[in-house]
């Protein structure tokens, strides 16, 4: 009898060695909106990024996935169309591998630091911030300044409506 516990013991012990899958994130609607911008902007020029409009100063712009959030806050007001390329506030998390996923377009409020975030933290509002057309969120992902568009093709498209934590697509 203590045969068949040692090969029982050595089967369990062998399933450690399986590898698993790696869960994929979702990443969420960081605002409820519309969807403004995709792989390429109205001009034509590459955008690899997902814009979803928003209301300026007034909708809070949650983090799409839970993790870490490195804020960098570069406006000192409510700019809410514009205000040259470079001037966004961002907020980053970077992955293992590299890559970078972005959030820009938020004004700055008091929820707007470096920590730890959880599921649905708040990064600041919606703003407008850098070569903007309006108040919007920016969403990209990118690695050694390339920008992938991967992770949300066949997720969503330009016009359609996002609500708040709705799937934009998935890292």
């Amino acid at each position: 009898m203590h045969h068949t516990m040692k090969h029982t013991l050595a089967a369990l012990a062998s399933l450690a060695l399986i590898p698993t899958a790696v869960a994929a994130t979702q990443v969420g609607a960081p605002i409820s909106g519309t969807v403004t911008n995709t792989t390429y902007s109205s001009s034509g020029a590459f955008h690899g990024a997902v814009d979803i409009a928003g209301q300026c100063n007034v909708d809070p712009v949650h983090a799409p996935f839970p993790g870490t959030w490195n804020v960098t806050i570069r406006t000192t007001g409510v700019v809410c169309n514009g205000n040259g390329s470079g001037n966004q506030n961002e907020a980053k998390h970077v992955f293992a591998d590299g890559f970078t996923f972005r959030l820009w377009h938020f004004i700055k409020t008091d929820k707007s630091y470096d920590r730890t975030c959880t599921n649905n933290c708040v990064l600041g509002v919606v703003g407008g911030t850098g070569n903007a057309t309006g108040p919007h969120v920016h969403m990209q992902l990118d690695k050694n300044g390339t920008n992938s568009t991967s992770w949300y093709s066949g997720y969503t498209v330009k016009g359609e409506f996002l609500s708040q934590g709705e799937v934009v697509g998935v890292l």
